[in-house]
């Protein structure tokens, strides 16, 4: 049995927990009625992979088997995470009540019975615990019947639980009280090692808002105590942490740090033990965060961050940070996969959510099963529940919110307007004066890009006018070809145009759709000329059961757009031209939508874009829609 533990520690020290819970489970089935080793090894694991159930049953198991404050701990902090709060402050206080706890025992207990009291809302209750579990631990740093050896090891063995407690305890408002806890320490035993802990102290409450010292203080007191004690990797490790901040402003910081940070891997790599584990993960997340900073680093970035993730499954914040480089490279699939695995783990985390709603497409037909697998990763059940309604939910909801932005726009939209017709005039102005020569052509570019920006924002605003659109008979084939020779004459590739021989007319707004087809070309014949590719756009009619409809394709062979990126093409700002506004392509998408029609985007990095427009002839009363108003549904899509 002890062999099999030895092997299930050794698969969870190399970041393999399933492997590790398949040996402990084999070693529990081998052990005596008094050995609570492997169960203790299960309900950790389960712990730390998010699994409440199994934390709860192992954790109940190891009460059984080893009685003492050690288990009561452990039983506590999986009833906390299964929501038995009630149940967990009995396990809590019977430890922090048992005559052989030790002061890391007590100190964790009080966090939990923090945590049972912070989940009920009780905040006195968190703050009152949060300090007690702070004077348990800071206490044996002053003891004179402990050897000063000792109490220096403890500094550094107890450095993540006092970091837990010392942030909860600064988040409380009670960080004052508990610096001031330190110092008289200090002064009634001069040899307790409390520099440390005063510092990683002063910098939780800097964390929360207080101005109690600088970030260079702080760096400057860890140099200090790092150089004091040369061997502590615990002290390396929140020095390297410190100089991490720097990293935007100093490069060779950040190289420095990321080059200790690999040391340090290599020497907790080296020993390879469940003790090193949550430790190693620290480093891997710190190494994942330096390189995340640098695109051309995104893949160090996410191998960091998988390393780290199989020694601390349970990690949500890293989980989500991994779900987003995973989504830039455009794998969405195994994004959403990450997203859920945060959700398991800790179904509160707000960026976890914030995440998954970069997920939701309320124009793709997968929305259902996104919303259903997200809401089942929070809470198993509530997606078959709510799964087929959800989504309307989350359609009208982003809705809103994008027309409450738009809407916004449009209020101040007219002052940008005015302050470019102001810069173009006076640009005209300063270029007449200026006469001829280097000045008056580099004035003539800058008038010539300013009014192309006046004419594009004053077209953005006359899409959101309250006034509503002008309904018409609109014969297709005149327009598109009036739009694909305007087009054509700016470019500098190539515009061919396919048409079909017959082609319904349509009732709308001709101006506005000549305005918003002209943009899905010259958006096209743009990315064509990165590569000196092609414009293709071909126009003709598509039968439904309704009424024939007209489909309109616009396919460039330009660079194409990254599959994380596809779903940001159409919100205002957007855009990948060094003088583009990001407005040509909502205002495409808002009148196309107004229209009763759909737009479809299909790209390949590479190999180029396809955009098809789909616009129905019978459009069942578009007379009455009205204005097209910041906030109308584009329901057709």
């Amino acid at each position: 049995m002890t062999t099999l533990v030895e092997l299930g520690d050794r698969y969870w020290a190399l970041g393999l927990p399933a492997a590790a819970r398949s040996v402990f489970a084999r070693a529990h089935a081998a052990a005596g009625p008094h050995d609570a080793v492997p169960a203790r090894r299960l309900a950790e694991l389960a712990l730390a992979i998010g699994d409440a159930a199994a934390a709860r049953r192992h954790a109940a198991d190891v009460a059984k088997r080893e009685p003492g404050p050690a288990a009561r701990v452990l039983l506590g902090q999986a009833q906390l995470v299964a929501g038995e709060t009630a149940a967990a402050r009995m396990s809590f206080a019977t430890a922090i009540d048992a005559v052989t706890a030790s002061r890391p025992q007590k100190a964790r207990a009080r966090l939990g019975m923090a945590a049972a009291a912070g989940f009920d809302g009780d905040a006195a209750g968190e703050a009152a615990n949060s300090m007690a579990a702070f004077h348990d631990l800071a206490d044996g740093l002053g003891d004179p019947s402990v050897e000063l050896a000792e109490r220096i090891a403890a500094c550094d063995r107890d450095l993540g639980l006092f970091e837990e407690i010392a942030a909860r305890v600064a988040a409380g408002g009670q960080g004052g009280e508990a610096a001031a806890y330190l110092d008289a320490i200090k002064a009634r035993q001069p040899d307790a090692p409390v520099a440390l802990w005063s510092t990683l102290l002063g910098g939780a409450r800097v964390a929360h808002g207080e101005r109690v010292m600088s970030d260079v203080d702080l760096e400057v007191a860890l140099a200090a105590e790092a150089a004091a004690r040369p061997s502590s990797r615990a002290v390396r490790l929140r020095l390297v942490e410190r100089q991490l901040r720097r990293r935007y402003q100093d490069a060779a910081a950040r190289e420095a740090a990321v080059a200790e940070l690999h040391a340090l891997a290599n020497q907790l790599e080296a020993e390879a033990s469940p003790e090193t584990n949550v430790e190693l993960a620290r480093v891997w997340f710190l190494l994942a965060a330096a390189y995340e900073d640098d695109k051309t680093h995104a893949a160090r970035a996410e191998d960091a961050y998988r390393k780290g993730l199989r020694l601390r499954p349970g990690h949500a914040e890293a989980a989500c940070r991994l779900a987003l480089i995973i989504l830039d490279r455009g794998d969405t699939e195994a994004a959403l996969g990450e997203i859920e695995r945060a959700l398991r783990i800790d179904a509160g985390h707000g960026l976890a959510w914030r995440n998954a709603a970069r997920m939701l497409d309320a124009s793709s037909p997968a929305l259902a099963e996104v919303v259903e697998r997200l809401l089942d990763a929070a809470l198993p059940g509530a997606g078959a529940a709510a799964g087929h309604v959800a989504p309307r939910l989350v359609t009208a909801t982003a809705e809103v919110a994008r027309g409450d932005v738009l809407a916004g726009v449009y209020a101040h939209g007219h002052r940008v307007k005015n302050l470019l017709g102001i810069i173009g005039s006076r640009t005209r102005s300063a270029r007449k004066l200026a006469g001829d020569g280097e000045l008056a052509e580099r004035l003539r570019d800058l008038e010539r890009e300013v009014t192309a920006l006046y004419e594009e924002w004053a077209q953005y605003l006359r899409s959101m006018q309250a006034t509503g659109p002008t309904i018409e008979i609109v014969p297709m084939s005149p327009l598109v070809h009036e739009i694909v020779a305007a087009a054509a004459a700016r470019a500098t590739v190539p515009v061919e145009l396919h048409v079909a021989s017959t082609l319904p007319d349509l009732r709308g707004d001709r101006m506005l759709l000549r305005e918003a087809l002209l943009n899905l070309v010259q958006n096209a014949a743009d990315a064509a000329d990165k590569t000196q590719g092609t414009v293709t756009v071909t126009v003709r009619q598509l039968s439904t059961p309704s009424a024939p409809a007209v489909e309109v394709v616009v396919a460039d062979t330009g660079p194409g757009i990254p599959r994380g990126e596809l779903g940001r093409i159409f919100v205002p700002g957007y855009t990948t031209k060094e003088t583009g506004s990001g407005v040509g392509l909502t205002i495409a998408e808002r009148v196309i939508a107004a229209h009763h029609g759909r737009i479809l985007v299909d790209s390949e990095e590479g190999r180029g874009t396809v955009m098809t427009v789909v616009l129905p002839t019978d459009l069942g009363g578009f007379a009455s829609l009205g204005a097209l108003a910041p906030m109308r549904d584009p329901g057709g899509l």
